[in-house]
């Protein structure tokens, strides 16, 4: 038996509202649905290392032309900082480490950036920028073809979590509260923050990871003066300079200016430094390094 055909004249219905219409028949709706299924990064993991690769951006046309993946390029709508293009292989490594949780392959999961700006070392790998959504959910949050209420909804979930009250990093120019009512929005479905206690997934790749000499910690110790990043950034706008003092396993130091031109009020400070390429993780070990201080005076000893 053949289908019936129907000739249509008319306007087409949009692709998303028939879909909107078809959840609300069942009595949800698209958001409900999609939260059901969307998981976020732990606010504490987020705060104890963000982004998680500071030297890393994706990709992109507009601002690094004509740079391709691997190469390296600076982030000259930033603080200038030298970083290594990538695609979102990046932050698919970036979610693994944060939530200690391998990607489900073939399960209609995709890792998606919440508020874009992908280009932008500060934001590539932030677990603030990152969740764990289904496919179909992940495409409506695009802009290409949008559901504007799940995507406001999805940022007001980045915004509760990280940045409500106690930021786990300072706030990014970009991200701003959306004034939803989240909890109404979804009526009584939970935010979904993927924790696990203990465990390390480990390099993605078959090759054995490589061990720091003993003595050293597996991440260079990097260190402020005054202490408090937004302290010593709003110190290091004014002065644009500071001192860099480096200490060897062998006990040496040495101390180097810092000309910090191309900092702005959104740098990350510790990011901008580790992103050096002797601060950058194997370059120091290879080099003997033991800690790094910055400072806006210099110390006498210096």
């Amino acid at each position: 038996m053949k289908p019936q055909v129907s000739v249509h004249d008319g306007e087409l219905v949009p692709a998303i509202q028939s879909l909107e219409n078809y959840f609300r028949e069942g009595g949800g709706s698209i958001v409900q649905a999609a939260f059901q299924h969307t998981y976020f990064v732990h606010p504490q993991a987020v705060r104890n290392n963000t982004p998680l690769f500071p030297d890393r951006a994706r990709t992109s046309r507009e601002h690094y032309p004509g740079i391709v993946k691997g190469q390296s390029a600076v982030w000259k709508a930033g603080d200038g900082r030298e970083v290594i293009l990538d695609d979102n292989s990046r932050a698919q490594m970036a979610w693994e480490r944060y939530t200690k949780s391998r990607l489900a392959r073939r399960s209609g999961y995709g890792v998606r950036h919440i508020w874009g700006n992908v280009h932008n070392p500060d934001a590539f790998t932030a677990g603030w920028n990152l969740c764990y959504m289904p496919f179909w959910a992940g495409m409506l949050t695009e802009d290409q073809h949008p559901h504007p209420e799940l995507q406001a909804a999805i940022r007001q979930a980045s915004w509760d979590l990280y940045f409500s009250a106690n930021p786990v990093c300072e706030i990014p120019h970009f991200v701003n509260d959306p004034g939803i009512d989240l909890a109404a929005l979804l009526d009584g479905t939970p935010l979904l923050v993927l924790y696990r206690a203990s465990g390390d997934v480990g390099p993605r790749t078959t090759r054995s990871r490589q061990r720091s000499p003993r003595g050293q910690s597996p991440t260079l110790p990097i260190t402020l003066d005054p202490p408090n990043s937004a302290d010593f950034l709003d110190a290091l706008l004014k002065t644009r300079r500071a001192w860099i003092e480096v200490t060897y396993q062998d006990g040496r130091t040495e101390v180097k200016p810092w000309n910090a031109g191309n900092m702005s009020p959104t740098s990350n400070v510790i990011g901008n430094l580790r992103s050096r390429p002797e601060f950058r993780n194997g370059a120091w070990q290879r080099n003997g390094l033991a800690s790094v201080r910055a400072a806006i005076e210099r110390s006498e000893a210096g």
